[in-house]
């Protein structure tokens, strides 16, 4: 008998906690509540400037940092630049872009000055809307291909005014990239193909373990690289012509 009514007891103060435990939820439901604090003027602006950047980024990684190849190999249906080229059989290539990397970064400028300023125009439109005054002038882009980092400043004298005044002469963000390594591992590529004729990618593979270097190559003696960052999947794809023999001879 006693240890029933012990058990009974403990039953009892259960249910009690219970009941007080569901009490308080409901009372203090509100601050459970997730809140989602809304984006502020300027970091939707920055938002498109990377979804702009990202963009960019994608065509010129595809297309041998190039916007518009003029100079290229069609392969799988895309123009992929040349980096090295000769036409003539049997000879070294020559660098057609020596310096890449300021030419990436000037591509990637170019990519986005439409569209940073489509961001701007879309903001101000949306905040006009809201009462804001926003004024800004032609953006000006500059990008800077760094290790592991694309870093994008947007000269623009934006001002946004209501209640306050919020000025941003330079608007500063980056984008999470290793084109820059890429870039200058396609550079090296495109060096030792112009001095040797070849490369040897297993080197590279081994020096750079998180690379994977793909050669493709045509009937044409072209070579198609796909560099690959293992981690993040970043891809640079180029196009070199270098000791290329006659097309029914094939290339050793």
């Amino acid at each position: 008998m006693v240890n029933k009514k012990g058990q009974l007891a403990i039953f009892i103060i259960l249910a009690l906690a219970i009941i007080v435990v569901v009490v308080l939820i409901f009372i203090n439901r509100g601050s459970f509540d997730i809140t989602i604090t809304p984006q502020t003027p300027v970091e939707e602006i920055i938002n498109c400037i990377q979804e702009v950047g990202e963009q960019g980024v994608d065509i010129l990684n595809s297309q041998g940092g190039s916007l518009n190849p003029e100079n290229y190999y069609l392969y799988q249906g895309n123009k992929i630049e040349y980096l090295c080229y000769t036409h003539e059989n049997y000879e070294r290539c020559v660098m057609q872009k020596p310096l890449l990397k300021q030419n990436y970064e000037t591509e990637l400028e170019t990519y986005m000055e439409e569209g940073v300023n489509n961001c701007l125009t879309s903001s101000k439109e949306s905040l006009v809307s809201k009462g804001y005054t926003v004024t800004f002038k032609q953006p000006e882009i500059s990008v800077d291909l760094v290790p592991n980092n694309i870093l994008i400043e947007v000269d623009s004298d934006l001002e946004i005014r209501k209640d306050k005044t919020e000025s941003y002469k330079v608007i500063k963000t980056d984008i999470n990239s290793n084109i820059y390594s890429l870039v200058i591992i396609a550079s090296s590529i495109s060096n030792w193909e112009a001095r040797y004729g070849d490369s040897e990618s297993m080197n590279y593979m081994m020096y750079y373990p998180s690379l994977r270097v793909e050669k493709k190559v045509q009937s044409d003696g072209t070579t198609v690289y796909i560099l690959t960052e293992k981690v993040s999947e970043d891809k640079f794809m180029f196009a070199s012509r270098s000791v290329a023999l006659p097309a029914e001879l094939g290339r050793i």
